[in-house]
């Protein structure tokens, strides 16, 4: 493959590397980040970084390049995009074809998330390459991450080996907005269990889907306006979703279970397993065999915007802001590691069946990561 001349073509090249995450039904069986980790890794290591390929499932590895400066004390940033991409199932374009079109590029990962980390990538090669890169006072690293889009496993095993930093930036889609604040998300599975007999004799048996319409029932009437109560000043009140349902074997047998998902969106404060014991009790009142299992938490993020480092970026970048959706960023914050998202392009184009980045924003978001390099090094002189 040639060297990407510019940052249109090194995001054409990422977008050509399926990364799409194997949980659920990635529609495809080109699944796994190792080619997009080795890409990336090949790429930092040209540059002159120390670059590591870390395993967390076979297959599935974190890349963690770091470009140290002289000073053992220097301050540490990082950029920290993620490796995977959502399913391609149901796409109305080719999703590893990054072709250009209408000032669009499009393909999967396009908006989320290779465009970004394209545009970080590319503002890193120019300083790598320049006189500044040996006048460095900073620590950079740059992070790609596993696992991002179900369960962030990359991010999780970073926060075990101990990284911290003083600002992390998470690369995502947000207009260049600074996300300092997100809900997290807290995912759980609600089972209800019948008796199987044949459907003509169903007074014989107990139906599983009609117990599970009074768990419905309960949650839309009863859990849904509770959490609605547990609301924060700039993100607004805790939600819940009931995503998906299933049932039953087939049209003529008395269905023996029944299950639904639940997506609920969480503010900080939120105690995650004292709401799910309190839905657990309240459905039981009425369905008393059901059970309630977690499937997932992200917690929420809620970043100091004090924080002179977040200070500097907000600056430089289109403010400080929100979002309804979860990210790496809420793993990976803590008070040795403060993290936020920022990043070129849309989120309205993330996760959709024709997905891409306007070539503007992309062009915009590299200027911005030059220009955020350059401020924070500029600062350490």
């Amino acid at each position: 493959m040639a060297k990407p001349q510019n940052v249109v073509e090194l995001l054409q090249d990422l977008v050509a590397i399926p990364s799409v995450n194997p949980q659920g039904q990635p529609g495809t069986d080109r699944v796994g980040e190792q080619a997009m980790g080795e890409y990336v890794a090949d790429f930092l290591r040209a540059l002159g970084a120390d670059v590591t390929l870390d395993p967390v499932e076979p297959g599935r590895p974190n890349v963690i390049a770091s470009f140290a400066p002289k000073e053992p004390n220097a301050p540490r940033l990082a950029f920290a995009p993620h490796l995977d991409t959502v399913s391609v199932a149901g796409m109305t374009i080719a999703p590893f074809d990054p072709v250009i079109r209408d000032g669009k590029l499009l393909g999967r990962g396009s908006s989320d998330t290779k465009g970004p980390m394209a545009a970080a990538l590319w503002a890193v090669r120019e300083w790598a390459q320049s006189e500044a890169r040996t006048r460095s006072h900073i620590h950079w690293t740059f992070l790609a991450l596993m696992g991002e889009e179900a369960g962030n496993d990359g991010a999780h095993a970073l926060v075990k080996k101990g990284f911290a930093s003083d600002l992390t930036l998470v690369l995502e889609p947000t207009q260049l907005g600074v996300v300092t604040a997100h809900k997290g998300a807290l995912w759980l599975e609600v089972t209800t269990t019948g008796v199987a007999c044949h459907g003509s004799t169903p007074d014989q048996g107990r139906n599983a889907i009609y117990a599970m319409r009074r768990v419905l029932e309960i949650i839309e009437e009863k859990f849904i306006p509770e959490l609605a109560r547990q609301s924060h000043p700039k993100l607004g009140p805790t939600t819940a979703n009931v995503g998906t349902i299933s049932g039953g074997s087939k049209i003529n047998i008395v269905p023996d279970q029944c299950r639904i998902e639940v997506d609920c969106r969480l503010v900080p404060g939120v105690v995650v397993e004292k709401l799910r014991e309190k839905l657990e009790t309240d459905l039981r009142v009425a369905v008393p065999d059901v059970v309630v299992k977690l499937q997932r938490y992200s917690p929420p993020l809620n970043t100091d915007e004090t924080l002179p480092w977040v200070t500097r970026l907000g600056q430089q970048a289109c403010g400080l802001t929100t979002a309804p959706w979860f990210s790496d960023a809420s793993v990976l914050s803590s008070p040795h590691c403060p993290a936020v998202c920022v990043g070129p392009g849309s989120i309205a184009q993330a996760h959709t069946r024709d997905e891409f980045i306007l070539l503007s924003d992309l062009e915009e978001g590299t200027e911005f990561f030059r220009r955020w390099i350059r401020t924070a090094e500029e600062t350490t002189a």
